[in-house]
């Protein structure tokens, strides 16, 4: 499954990088089932629930200058998957771009991943902007 999606934002591209290299802020917002995160240095541990079934998801952070890479593991129960979100911020521009193979395939397809990542952009400007508030950034 692949999904790539561009967003316009009116926020500079430090702030940015500093937040969405927060898997907290990152994923719940752009996967509604993730429930529960926790961060440490640069591994994250997601759980939530997705058409009844939990899952977790454990994964790494990579950054470079202007790109954020979440590569990692979804689990539910014995089926497994393997994914990478890469967020490319560019002059106030994002590009996503999410790849995954696995069990999640024949259950999410495009609508529910093409929604997901309709309503991020739809609201990231205003998460962004309360997230900048609430860090003091």
């Amino acid at each position: 499954m692949l999904v790539e999606k561009e967003i316009g934002t009116s926020h500079d591209d430090n702030a940015l990088k500093e937040i969405l290299s927060d898997p907290s802020f990152v994923l719940p917002k752009l996967f509604p089932p993730i429930k529960k995160v926790i961060t440490e240095n640069n591994t994250f541990h997601c759980d939530g629930i997705f058409v009844g079934m939990k899952f977790e998801m454990t994964g790494n952070i990579y950054k470079s200058n202007n790109i954020i890479r979440f590569v990692f593991s979804l689990k539910s129960g014995s089926a497994k998957g393997d994914g990478k979100l890469e967020i490319t911020i560019n002059d106030k521009v994002l590009k996503l771009v999410f790849s995954y193979e696995g069990w999640m395939n024949r259950f999410s397809k495009i609508f529910f991943m093409s929604k997901w990542f309709n309503n991020f952009a739809k609201n990231l400007n205003d998460e962004v902007r309360l997230e900048r508030i609430r860090r003091k950034i």
